[in-house]
């Protein structure tokens, strides 16, 4: 009789272990969409400002700017050039001489170096973007796999109770080996999930640290509420033309032609003049000179042909880029609206059919209506259920982050004020309709 009290005290507080570990998760505060986008706003714009790469991108604009201010000036400096000679005859000469301009190659250069400039500045938005897409992959992951390691550790201590209890009615002769060894095998394999999972979260926040050389200390909670994609095949496909990446694929393009008609215009040679004036003995002299490169043995037109092959491959790489982004796009939008789909399904049906699973695991029990190993089972088949459900939320936001990077929204949409946010970045899971 003793042990038999012992036996229901010990399956209760399993229950009850089961409950505090299932009702936080069910009923955890929702965090509402514009909180969770400022706590990623912060998050995300210190990690920019402190990354190694985003400052050498922005020392490498600072570079190109400096350039154009030099395209600016004037190509060429004049030549002073003084002459002496003692003899018999003393002779001394002041001579000015300058070249021309003559093709206008400053304005060409000028070009040149606002068209780089331009692909510079093209390329830190593509980084920064880039940047901030691992930046909140990495944090999803980080939050995700530390709640299924939280409750990993839970779902061990759980089944640790139960396989104790079972080895307890084992050696009181209520139960056959067979069901203790299904409560150790339960056990065991928490236990190695356990460790997975650990292992999983350390190789989460070691990738989180060599992107961002910070350690992450902010404590993110992802909302219930899912964004919605409101945009049809025009939408995308103005996506796939903004985005940083192709902006910059068409900018170096750019940059590449104007590069090839400044190497044209370098061949084309400008002449020189000169005035000198001086004295030979007793007698005055002034003298004109006039010189002109001639570009017989080497008219350099190899290297405009050159020039003309890197704006054609830069052409067709921002051709390529545009054809990889559309398609990434639109993989992006189905594979969301896909799992959005799911999570829907789960937060109306799935998680509240959980908790009343729970409820009535826990009558079957107690009117011995289920024998120990089938209870042991359906709990575990409860805990893993759990876990898969936090796993899905974290895909879920792991689908939206893609769709924002691959749309080229992603830095607006998380620094987004109440006041204006775009329709087609977010809204209520209830009008995520495709236009």
């Amino acid at each position: 009789m003793l042990f038999s009290l012992l036996r229901s005290i010990g399956l209760l507080a399993c229950t009850l272990a089961l409950f505090s570990w299932i009702s936080p998760a069910l009923s955890k505060a929702n965090t509402s969409q514009l909180e969770f986008t400022h706590q990623l706003a912060t998050v995300v714009n210190r990690m920019l400002a402190s990354s190694p790469d985003i400052a050498a991108v922005q020392a490498t604009v600072e570079a190109a700017q400096a350039k154009l201010t030099g395209a600016g000036l004037p190509l060429n400096n004049p030549e002073f050039e003084v002459e002496a000679e003692r003899t018999d005859i003393n002779t001394y000469s002041l001579g000015f001489s300058q070249t021309l301009d003559w093709h206008d190659k400053q304005h060409t250069f000028e070009q040149a170096a606002q068209a780089e400039l331009a692909a510079v500045q093209a390329n830190a938005d593509a980084l920064r973007l880039s940047k901030s897409g691992e930046i909140l992959d990495t944090i999803s992951k980080i939050a995700t796999l530390d709640e299924v390691n939280r409750l990993s550790k839970q779902r061990t201590e759980i089944l640790n109770r139960f396989a104790k209890l079972a080895k307890q009615r084992h050696e009181a002769g209520d139960i056959a080996r067979a069901e203790m060894e299904l409560a150790q095998l339960s056990l065991a394999e928490s236990v190695m999930q356990q460790a997975g999972n650990g292992a999983e979260l350390i190789q989460a926040r070691s990738r989180f640290l060599s992107i961002s050389g910070q350690q992450q200390v902010t404590q993110i909670n992802f909302p219930d509420q899912i964004p919605a994609i409101q945009s049809g095949r025009q939408d995308v496909e103005r996506f796939a033309q903004n985005h940083p990446q192709v902006q910059a694929a068409h900018q170096q393009a750019l940059a590449a032609r104007q590069q090839m008609q400044a190497t044209d215009l370098v061949r084309k040679p400008d002449p020189t003049f000169g005035l000198a004036a001086g004295r030979e003995d007793e007698e005055n002299l002034i003298a004109l000179s006039f010189s002109v490169p001639l570009q017989v043995r080497n008219d350099f037109r190899s290297s405009v042909d050159a020039a003309q092959a890197e704006a054609l491959k830069a052409e067709q790489e921002a051709q390529q880029a545009y054809q990889s982004l559309l398609a990434e796009l639109n993989g992006a939008k189905e594979s969301y609206q896909l799992v959005a789909r799911t999570w829907e399904f789960w937060i109306a049906q799935g998680r509240p059919s959980l908790q009343q699973s729970t409820q009535l695991l826990e009558t079957q029990w107690q009117a011995g209506e289920m024998s120990t190993a089938d209870y042991l089972l359906q709990i575990q088949q409860m805990l893993d259920t759990q876990i898969a459900g936090v796993e899905l939320q974290g895909k879920l936001w792991e689908a939206w982050f893609e769709w924002l990077d691959a749309s080229g929204t992603l830095i607006t949409w998380i620094n987004r004020t109440p006041a204006a946010v775009p329709e087609s970045l977010g809204g209520s899971p209830n009008n995520g309709k495709e236009q």
